[in-house]
């Protein structure tokens, strides 16, 4: 089992310490499972799923080059 790591040191904290609003808001994403569920389903379904995910947790998502 990998060790979580300890959000109360020092070196934590100095990783987080140039984020801005965005940058959080991007981790608490990338961290909540149900996000991560309903964003699978939608990658895998129609284009109109991601714009459903998108308006529903308030996300922009770039397209494509």
């Amino acid at each position: 089992m990998e060790e979580k790591p300890d959000w109360r040191s020092e070196s934590y904290a100095k990783a987080f310490e140039n984020y801005d609003r965005a940058d959080f808001a991007q981790e608490f994403l990338r961290r909540n499972p149900e996000y991560r569920d309903q964003y699978a389903e939608a990658v895998d379904a129609a284009p109109l799923a991601l714009s459903r995910l998108a308006r529903h947790w308030g996300l922009v998502f770039r397209c494509g080059p």
